[in-house]
């Protein structure tokens, strides 16, 4: 399913290491704080139980968002890059 991923993370080291572990996951990056990409129910789960400790001040967050075909189906992407969402579920930039 496809996943989105967004955070706000304070401490520059952890935000760091969050990407990397995003990328890891197959996840691409879409803007300066959100990934998206497609996860399995079980990889978004494991996904979830590794990013929780890149919390690193009271402030921070980090939101994980399935989205489902037909919601997939209704985004709208405005950007000056050519963005779309295939049918595959994967997000790619043409």
């Amino acid at each position: 399913m496809l996943t989105l991923v967004i955070y706000d993370i304070s401490d520059n080291h952890e935000r760091s290491r969050l990407i990397k572990k995003l990328q890891h996951f197959g996840l691409h990056r879409i803007q300066k704080s959100a990934f998206l990409g497609n996860l399995k129910s079980q990889k978004r789960i494991e996904l979830g139980d590794v990013i929780q400790y890149h919390l690193s001040g009271p402030k921070d967050s980090i939101y994980i968002i399935p989205i489902c075909d037909k919601c997939k189906d209704m985004t709208r992407i405005f950007s000056a890059e050519k963005r779309v969402l295939e049918e595959s579920d994967e997000f790619k930039i043409l």
